[in-house]
């Protein structure tokens, strides 16, 4: 009985302790003798105990139970407390003097402590300790279905932090993680106690506000908007200041189940964000077709799948250089293969990518795909460039340009083997910011691609504003070249005023021998277009290369 690693005790008839073995009296600090004679239930076991419980040992000790099971916190000398698992049998007495009961106690105090936290872990988001995605969907339903009982309306808030991924990569994950936190405490000091505040996954956070009309959730937003403003964060010296765009959506009006209210309340959000971000946004009629809705969210499942399972693709198009029929150089392409293997071109993708936010992410992955692969076909020999695409939003984005420095360096890279191409929409979006990181990112060696040159009504002041080595005259007015003289007009417009100015001239769509032969005739520098090469993958380009020499 000494050495069982669990109490053992025994009892009377009357439910006194008799006797202890030694592992009872090291876990409950009691000597044997200090609790002979003593009540097993006024020592051991709380006050709170059920009636149902005391009934139940009354049966074993007159010998109407046999066994008994039940768990209880039992009381320590030293004021501690221990989770014990206690089995008691009925023994059958020889004489007055012989225990009554044979009770055995297992020490599941850890058990039970480890046992709470995962139950607390798979309602919680550790780090922040709200409620996670799981836990936060379900206080949303019993929400939603309590408010359509009870006909009181609410209001959802989803926001995520502005430039979040900046601040991780600028200055470490341990600086995202105190912001996070940071934020979850400014949360809690700002709702009011019956709201519901969740962290959906990376910096994405989301309150339930039961109760309360549009009015009041626009202050809320403004409040949280606020709180945020007034905080900043420093680590190694360097301050980040805190901001978030905010989604609004309400119920019953903008969506009476999960899926729709959050769909709603997610393009609210991108909305705030495409407004200049550190605002909020209220989901409002012209925004109310669902069909829209579900397209976007459709779309956006679609590009967080594809980035998270690496199923973005680069694509190669060979561009020839007239004079002497030899490629010069390649553009970058972007693809996404679909679950079922085919594959999608950007048009697709791109304009819900915009919108929903997540079109600097695919900056960021095209610019770090394209330089590594570029990196390997120069390496292997191949002393060609490569024009890389940038959306119209790469203007506005300050991580950009850091992600390109480090690329470079990393990969060790030539810059002058790469450049970038731009259209005249994304100039026009902000042309002083377009202007200033196009100087940037020439003073590293890069170079500029105009797109779609001739289509705006601006491109010749682009040419004198922005600092471009070749414009692509836009395929509109090459396609049909062999077949309209007022095409052949424009263009020779378009390269005069492009020579004029000392560029480059690339024409594009160029899919016959006989606009080949008419842009030569030209002078333009290169060619584009399937007669001179389809895209193909990136991944194919050495084993098409393997005899080529350039």
């Amino acid at each position: 009985m000494d050495t069982a690693q669990a109490i053992v005790l025994t009892q009377s008839s009357e439910g006194r302790i008799m006797s202890l073995n030694a592992y009872g009296e090291m876990l409950m600090r009691y000597t044997e003798s200090e609790l002979q004679g003593k009540s097993f239930l006024n020592i051991l076991i709380p006050e709170y105990e059920s009636q149902d419980l005391l009934t139940r040992f009354k049966e074993i000790h007159s010998g109407q139970r046999m066994q008994l099971r039940h768990e209880a916190i039992t009381h320590c000398k030293d004021g501690t407390t221990r989770h014990v698992a206690w089995l008691h049998s009925h023994l059958g007495r020889q004489s007055e003097d012989d225990p009554s009961i044979l009770s055995v106690g297992l020490d599941v105090t850890e058990y039970k402590r480890v046992e709470g936290h995962l139950a607390w872990l798979a309602d919680h988001d550790p780090l922040t300790n709200l409620f996670n995605r799981r836990r936060f969907s379900e206080e949303l339903e019993q929400v939603l279905s309590r408010a359509e009982r009870y006909r009181h309306p609410g209001a959802l808030l989803f926001f995520d932090l502005d430039r979040f991924k900046y601040i991780n990569d600028t200055s470490g994950h341990q600086a995202g993680d105190t912001l996070l936190k940071m934020v979850a405490s400014m949360l809690a000091q700002t709702i009011r106690a019956d709201d519901i505040t969740g962290r959906l996954g990376g910096d994405e956070f989301a309150i339930i506000l039961p109760e309360i009309n549009a009015n009041g959730a626009i202050e809320v937003a403004k409040k949280v908007l606020d709180q945020l403003g007034h905080a900043q964060l420093t680590i190694n010296n360097r301050t980040h200041k805190i901001s978030a765009s905010i989604g609004i959506a309400l119920f019953p009006e903008h969506g009476a189940n999960i899926h729709d209210l959050l769909a709603a309340a997610d393009l609210a959000m991108y909305q705030a964000k495409a407004m200049g971000r550190n605002a909020w946004y209220l989901f409002s009629d012209k925004d109310r077709s669902r069909e829209r809705i579900h397209t976007l969210v459709y779309w956006k499942e679609k590009i967080e799948y594809s980035h998270l399972h690496d199923n973005f693709m680069l694509y190669l198009q060979p561009i020839m250089q007239v004079k002497t029929k030899e490629i010069s150089h390649y553009e970058v392409l972007l693809r996404m293969q679909d679950k079922d293997g085919s594959v999608l071109s950007p048009g697709e993708f791109i304009p819900a990518a915009e919108h929903t936010g997540l079109i600097h992410a695919i900056d960021h992955m095209v610019l770090r795909k394209a330089i590594a692969q570029v990196a390997k076909i120069y390496q292997a020999g191949f002393k060609v460039s490569f024009s890389i695409n940038l959306s119209a939003h790469a203007f506005n984005d300050p991580e950009l340009l850091p992600i390109l420095k480090e690329e470079l360096t990393s990969q060790d890279m030539d810059p002058a083997c790469v450049m970038f191409e731009i259209t005249e929409t994304a100039a026009l979006e902000d042309l002083p910011g377009a202007r200033g990181l196009m100087i940037e990112i020439k003073e590293l060696g890069c170079g500029f691609v105009l797109d779609d040159f001739g289509v705006g009504f601006s491109s010749f002041y682009y040419l004198r504003e922005l600092p471009v080595d070749v414009v692509k005259i836009d395929g509109s007015f090459i396609r049909n070249l062999s077949e309209s003289s007022d095409d052949l007009i424009l263009v020779n417009a378009l390269c005069s005023v492009a020579r004029g100015f000392g560029k480059k001239i690339t024409a594009e769509f160029v899919e016959s021998a006989e606009i080949l032969s008419l842009i030569e005739k030209m002078d333009i520098d290169y060619a584009q277009g399937y007669y001179i090469g389809k895209p193909a993958p990136a991944t194919e380009f050495f084993t098409e290369h393997e005899s080529d020499s350039f």
